[in-house]
């Protein structure tokens, strides 16, 4: 469940991001911080496309992740473990994971997924 959660919770985070790009106010913004970093004229819109597709992908990805380790969790036992296991190593680089992983970890979780 938690999976689903930040699945859902990266695709608002996603459309925020993109409702904030389509929009000229918001590209007015980007457009204002990436001058104040003081990227030239000529490079700007490159660097903001730049910018935009990377905001869009570290928002996309998550979700992507978090969905197949749900559905995975659910549906595919082994597959769903595996991801929600790597996933939750890539959260205790962040400190939020690690019970997660210890969770997982544990004996009589892997033998309910037949991973014993």
């Amino acid at each position: 469940m938690l999976s689903a959660a930040t699945a859902v919770l990266f695709l608002v985070i996603l459309a925020q991001t993109a409702a904030m790009i389509l929009n000229p106010n918001g590209r007015a913004g980007l457009d204002q911080i990436v001058a104040q970093a003081g990227v030239s004229a000529a490079q700007r819109p490159g660097i903001l496309v730049l910018y935009e597709v990377t905001l869009i992908l570290l928002s996309l990805l998550p979700a992507i992740l978090h969905g197949v380790a749900f559905y995975g969790l659910v549906g595919r036992r082994r597959a769903g473990w595996i991801v929600a296991f790597l996933l939750s190593i890539g959260w205790s680089l962040l400190l939020v994971g690690i019970p997660f992983a210890i969770l997982l970890w544990r004996r009589d979780t892997r033998e309910a997924f037949g991973l014993s």
